[in-house]
């Protein structure tokens, strides 16, 4: 394998889907979908950008709501210099993700998750913010004790996808709106 930091990506991008709920009567579909989610894993790891992106593409068709697919896919775009694209990949997860934490406020991953993605859409503050207020609405869960440091630690480790800023966009934009379909 080329790079073990790929294959950390692509397995937690694995763990991710395979965390989605599934829809009844829709196994076969979530199966096919974790399939090529698998397929594009190996991609990842093999540094072949237009294939991961191609197979998460060929995933999203099959489970929509799964949010991890469409951070996946964003890497992949990211990877293949596509800014926008992928942009709008992650503004489509941070909307699935605020669904989920809505459907389930005590959700501390789908909470962390939310506050990565913005980290990812180079929303640093909003991101700082929100995991404020989920500390604060949740005093006994360890995992947001230190929110900042959380924030540094995605900046480092994820420093390659995360999407520049837009231009005239600001550094701290809180009027950003979501896009990508509706669930």
């Amino acid at each position: 394998m080329k790079n073990n930091y790929f294959l950390s990506i692509a397995v937690s991008l694995a763990t991710l889907l395979s965390l989605v709920p599934s829809v009844p009567g829709a196994a076969d579909t979530r199966a096919d979908a974790q399939a090529l989610a698998n397929r594009a894993n190996q991609a990842m790891v093999e540094e072949d950008w237009e294939e991961a992106n191609r197979l998460l593409d060929r995933a999203l068709e099959l489970a929509a709501d799964a949010p991890e697919l469409w951070v996946g896919s964003a890497f992949t775009l990211i990877r293949l210099d596509r800014v926008e694209a992928a942009r709008e990949r992650y503004e489509t997860a941070l909307e699935l993700y605020l669904q989920r934490v809505e459907a389930a406020p005590e959700n501390a991953g789908m909470i962390m998750n939310v506050g990565y993605t913005l980290v990812l859409l180079n929303r640093r503050d909003e991101a700082i913010e929100y995991l404020h207020s989920a500390a604060e609405r949740n005093p006994n869960q360890p995992m947001f004790r230190n929110f900042e440091d959380i924030v540094e630690g995605l900046e480092a480790n994820f420093s390659e996808f995360i999407v520049p800023e837009a231009e005239g966009e600001a550094a701290t934009d809180e009027e950003a709106q979501p896009s990508g379909p509706t669930q």
